[in-house]
């Protein structure tokens, strides 16, 4: 359930050639400080039941990455979609298209 998420972390950014994901830039965000509008998103989305990984991490160099990581009281998620404006617009995927909204949601600053 969404109430009983925990904690946030996003991790974005463009992946050259031999980078490591861990070296791209994270947020986190923790209780109360994840605002409302995204547990909304996340529960309207129903993003808790996409855990996986999306799209194709072998198109365009470098690399679009999105990684998604849900904490819940007993479980995580975690979401990683891999050139995620090319897959919007390549494919059909309900799932990506859930998934891109409630990424949409988080501000970065």
């Amino acid at each position: 359930m969404v109430q009983e998420l925990e904690k946030i972390e996003y991790r974005k950014g463009m992946l050259d050639k031999g980078m490591k994901p861990k070296g791209l830039p994270v947020k986190v965000w923790r209780g109360a400080k994840i605002p409302a509008e995204v547990r909304e998103a996340i529960n309207e989305e129903d993003l808790l039941s996409l855990g996986g990984a999306y799209g194709n991490k072998n198109v365009g160099d470098p690399v679009e990455y999105d990684h998604l990581k849900l904490v819940l009281a007993g479980d995580v998620v975690e979401i990683t979609v891999f050139n995620r404006g090319i897959t919007l617009f390549t494919s059909d995927d309900e799932r990506v298209r859930r998934i891109h909204r409630v990424l949409c949601d988080l501000n970065w600053e």
